[in-house]
């Protein structure tokens, strides 16, 4: 973001990195099913990157910054924001996910489930053999 400084920058990737295997590990212990780790990558992490910007931030250095850690006032304006986008991102979600879950077009049947996606939708079936001969 153009309103820290590169060392600041360094610490919220940091601590970035720290907030994604957190989130990771609690949804595998939670046994929430989220294979690609979408959750942790653009829940947490995102949550984590609004806030570092009210953390951080120097008003001094003309950047347009105004971090909590040099005075300012910030963090309660990224806090609201965090809370509107949960707001807009949860309404939206649920806005199209509970009419497919209604109509059972949410998730994929057992078998398909059981096979995987490549196999059962993508070709040739013989790439995925494990004999170079088939």
């Amino acid at each position: 973001c153009a309103n820290v400084e590169p060392w600041e920058s360094i610490i919220i990737g940091l601590v970035g990195g720290l907030v994604y295997q957190g989130a990771s590990m609690l949804l595998r212990r939670l046994k929430v099913d989220d294979v690609v780790d979408a959750f942790p990558v653009h829940g947490a992490c995102g949550i984590w990157g609004v806030l570092a910007l009210g953390l951080f931030g120097n008003p001094d250095e003309e950047m347009g910054g105004n971090g909590t850690l040099y005075g300012g006032d910030q963090l309660g304006t990224q806090i609201f924001a965090v809370f509107l986008i949960i707001l807009w991102a949860g309404s939206l979600s649920v806005l199209i996910f509970l009419p497919l879950k209604m109509a059972g077009m949410l998730r994929m049947g057992d078998e398909f489930q059981e096979k995987g996606a490549d196999v059962m939708e993508h070709s040739p079936a013989k790439a995925y053999s494990e004999s170079p001969d088939a």
